[in-house]
């Protein structure tokens, strides 16, 4: 029984079944320690809290993905929460938008813009809608001529 959260988890986020092995990876960081699927059930209910279907896929095939060598780093929970509310409410931005800042700034060689981005993504889950809005766009930065690039 305590399988259906994880078995619910790859069904919902696997975009095919080669993506399967990477969101295994994916949980064996996220759940390292816990029992019964803890995290599986944890990251469903964040996505069902979600005003949007896409944003949770999403977070986790850029979450998944890791960084240039494919290691994966273990966010907090309330900076995973954090990112489908970005991928939700950033909608100034389009998704391809949102998605590429999202990667660009967890990705980012300078450790203490990657530790600010994430310091953001975990009180999103605790700011009022203004403050989320206004702390959102100062992370976007302005948008460069070219679509979906950023300086």
């Amino acid at each position: 029984m305590a399988d259906w959260a994880r078995d619910e988890f790859l069904r919902r986020y696997a975009t095919s079944p080669i993506h399967v092995p990477r969101l295994e990876r994916f949980l064996a960081t996220y759940e390292a320690g816990e029992q019964d699927d803890s995290f599986c059930h944890r990251f469903i209910a964040w996505d069902r809290a979600s005003s949007d279907g896409e944003a949770a896929r999403i977070v986790t095939e850029i979450l998944s993905a890791g960084d240039s060598a494919g290691r994966i780093t273990r966010l907090s929970d309330a900076a995973v929460k954090g990112a489908i509310r970005w991928m939700s409410e950033a909608r100034w931005l389009s998704v391809h938008q949102r998605a590429r800042v999202l990667r660009e700034r967890l990705m980012a060689a300078d450790e203490e813009s990657v530790a600010e981005f994430v310091r953001f993504l975990e009180m999103a889950d605790t700011s009022e809608d203004a403050v989320f809005t206004a702390a959102a766009q100062s992370m976007t930065g302005p948008l460069s001529r070219e679509v979906g690039r950023f300086p």
